[in-house]
């Protein structure tokens, strides 16, 4: 049997080693004899170059969430389980809400709270159908981007954020106007206090809302798309 004992598996070990090296220590301490009988067959230079190949794709911060998950393991895992504690399922419905969110974040100039790169990436393939069509338009399409995205073993950084700006002829309302507009829909009792019923027209009763309370990042074609599914008279 091969000591499990910390040990450099190169001379000049990356970055991912050493965080693999510190993922052995972990284990070793946690688990004893657990961890030693499991691997007694596999001296520790090959099993942390095992893993670091294993893991390799995986960024630092996502192999400390699958160390901090060991807190909760009584048995040491194995690399393919390990896999899925450093990145564990993503629900594509909580994912698109964050995708939704962090759209229209961005088009405020702001970056938007990503859990995940991939939540972005595939985002950025859908924007336009995720900020002006419902979820049951898009569900299916939003899945499929989202897995192929999830299936990535790395991903591009992501963008600092422009702020959209309208193209020409296609002002924003005044002030003055938005705050028309929502005293009309008030009166037509179409923006009221307290949660909508959800249906197939809410997307548009969002983007009204966000119109009529002043929001400068809507496009005219959103703004017109969303009065035309409710019924109102376009805009000039």
């Amino acid at each position: 049997m091969h000591q499990l004992a910390p040990t450099s598996s190169t001379s000049t070990p990356d970055l991912l080693v050493q965080v693999v090296e510190e993922l052995h220590l972990q284990q070793l301490h946690s688990y004893g004899k657990r961890y030693t009988d499991m691997w007694s067959a596999v001296h520790v230079s090959q099993l942390v170059d095992h893993w670091s190949a294993g893991l390799r794709g995986f960024a630092p911060r996502e192999i400390k969430r699958g160390m901090a998950a060991l807190e909760h393991r009584e048995w040491p895992p194995t690399l393919p389980e390990f896999k899925k504690l450093c990145r564990p399922p993503i629900d594509p419905t909580e994912a698109y809400h964050e995708a939704v969110a962090g759209l229209e974040a961005r088009g405020k100039g702001e970056m938007g709270n990503w859990s995940h790169r991939a939540i972005y990436w595939a985002a950025a393939l859908l924007k336009q159908d995720l900020l002006m069509q419902p979820y049951a338009q898009v569900r299916e399409r939003w899945a499929t981007a989202l897995k192929a995205q999830l299936e990535r073993s790395e991903w591009a950084d992501i963008p600092m954020p422009r702020k959209e700006l309208p193209a020409p002829g296609e002002a924003r309302l005044s002030r003055e106007g938005a705050a028309k507009m929502l005293r009309d829909l008030q009166a037509a009792g179409i923006v009221k206090s307290g949660p909508y019923i959800i249906d197939g027209k809410r997307w548009a009763r969002r983007i009204i809302e966000r119109v009529a309370n002043g929001d400068q990042t809507l496009l005219k074609i959103q703004i017109d798309m969303a009065r035309e599914a409710l019924a109102l008279p376009s805009s000039p």
